[in-house]
């Protein structure tokens, strides 16, 4: 049977002027999908989904935002890219960056029905280890300096103060731009750096935002 398949494998090849070995191995034109899907083109599917995961994961991935912890800055719906190269080979995260990361444990809750959600954040690193950080009256104080944040909208920070905390080796403080309206370090403590995925670096939707996402940081060493 097997070589009725390859024959007839071969006779449709030469019906289509192609030579049969370009259809693959001989093993491979003997399974029922040899007849209509080369060996070449699963090489071909093989080496493109191999290249793609690899792009994701040693140097960016393309991320959508869920909510409006990041607004103004981000709306929901964004698109963005976060690069992998700067934190991996040229320096540590910095104040001002926009990161993506996982959450800490314990952070957000797995449930029954979605024990394994994706659950990515976006913010923005205002101190790294070291630094002391404490909110008063609205405003972020960072090692006892008053920051002036260009891109917090105007009375984003009413609800809430902050006792000055010191932020560990190993960890970042991050917060949303939405600061009302942000599940951050403020309510659950420093990140450690090895939970930070990328650097929001791109953002490509929607195209009337279309451009770099610059980092911003007042605080002047």
């Amino acid at each position: 049977e097997g070589n009725d398949t390859q024959k007839g494998v071969a006779k449709q090849a030469e019906s289509d002027g192609i030579p049969a070995e370009d259809y693959g191995p001989g093993w491979w034109r003997a399974l029922p999908w040899g007849n209509f899907l080369s060996w070449y083109d699963v090489e071909t599917i093989v080496w493109a989904l191999g290249l793609s995961t690899a792009i994701r994961l040693v140097l960016a991935e393309p991320r959508y935002i869920p909510s409006l912890s990041m607004y103004p800055s981000f709306d929901i719906g964004d698109r963005l890219i976060a690069e992998k190269v700067t934190y991996r080979f040229q320096r540590a995260p910095i104040r001002g960056d926009v990161i993506i990361f996982t959450p800490s444990e314990g952070v957000v809750k797995k449930t029954y029905f979605n024990p394994f959600s994706d659950n990515v954040f976006i913010k923005r690193i205002v101190a790294t280890e070291g630094d002391t950080v404490e909110v008063s009256r609205g405003r972020l104080i960072v090692n006892g300096i008053v920051r002036e944040e260009p891109y917090i909208k105007d009375g984003a920070i009413k609800s809430y103060s902050l006792d000055k905390v010191t932020v560990p080796k190993g960890y970042v403080f991050v917060m949303g731009d939405n600061r009302d309206n942000s599940y951050d370090s403020h309510i659950w403590g420093p990140l450690p750096v090895k939970n930070i995925i990328g650097r929001a670096s791109w953002k490509y939707w929607p195209p009337s935002a279309w451009g770099e996402v610059t980092r911003a940081d007042s605080l002047k060493e």
